[in-house]
């Protein structure tokens, strides 16, 4: 059955009616990840690979007084049934998000792999209670497309949406042990060109015709589309690239791509680099 573009839209006007508002006046400077997929540190566990490169990230964004913002599957919550394994084996990084936690500088949004967070009944020691959508008010500016959106895009995927429990089952009991033997998961949006593609266009869609900014996550395809006054979709990408993750950085009124990898000094030895890939661009 195909589902026309106004049903996923719907479905994205749904997610914002219980948005998280915050403002750049409290928060001016904001960092925001996504799909980090932090695991319980098995061969299963995509975000061990990066953990390193992401601790150092975590520790200059801290420093430099950056508002964390996590835009959903930020815990793998599919293959993993239990929160409290996960921060088990990551408390180093769970302490960090903690930190943030205590100074009121840190969000979280749910995606479908970590979606149990919305239960009431969840719990965890270092992570604020999450929420589906947020907006981010840019104040000084009158016009709609000052403020942004942002939620973790799996509204816009059908499988990942409504018929996230049969994707979740597909995740634990097919497709992770078929992808040891080297078979990517083709109902995955991030592994699966071609419906990523189409699942951003249509959140790129929905942005135009909202007039507003979209960030999301999901498809772990970095990206920044801006323009002061102009609708755009921008994604953060994900912490499960290979020897990479990225973030966008909103400050001043302008948002940046950022990639965070290893790299070798002039002595050659191994640090943490940051680099630019795209922008900054105007937001607001």
């Amino acid at each position: 059955m195909k589902l026309s573009d106004s049903f996923y839209f719907r479905q994205m006007d749904k997610a914002l009616r219980s948005a998280v508002v915050i403002s750049t006046a409290d928060h001016p400077r904001l960092v925001l990840f996504s799909d980090c997929h932090r695991g319980n540190g098995t061969w299963s566990d995509s975000f061990l690979n990066n953990k390193t490169i992401y601790e150092a990230a975590l520790g200059y964004y801290y420093e430099r007084d950056f508002t964390y913002v996590e835009l959903g599957d930020g815990d793998e919550l599919w293959e993993n049934r239990k929160m409290s394994d996960i921060e088990e084996i990551h408390s180093d990084i769970f302490s960090l998000l903690d930190k943030f936690r205590q100074k009121d500088r840190l969000f979280i949004i749910w995606g479908n792999h970590d979606r149990v967070k919305s239960r009431p009944g969840f719990r965890s020691h270092s992570l604020p209670p999450a929420s589906e959508s947020l907006i981010i008010e840019c104040p000084g500016d009158s016009s709609i497309a000052s403020n942004c959106c942002l939620m973790h895009g799996h509204q816009a995927d059908i499988l990942n949406n409504q018929l996230w429990k049969l994707a979740r089952w597909l995740v634990r009991y097919i497709w992770r042990p078929l992808e040891l033997a080297g078979i990517k998961d083709p109902t995955s949006a991030a592994r699966n060109y071609n419906k990523g593609k189409v699942i951003e266009k249509r959140m790129s869609d929905w942005a135009l015709s909202r007039s507003t900014h979209l960030i999301a996550g999901h498809t772990h395809r970095p990206v920044i589309s801006c323009s002061k006054g102009e609708w755009s979709y921008s994604n953060t990408g994900s912490c499960v690239h290979p020897n990479t993750i990225t973030c966008i950085e909103m400050e001043d009124g302008r948002i940046t791509l950022i990639k965070w990898a290893e790299c070798a000094d002039s002595n050659q030895y191994i640090r943490v680099c940051r680099y630019v890939i795209s922008g900054p661009e105007d937001l607001c």
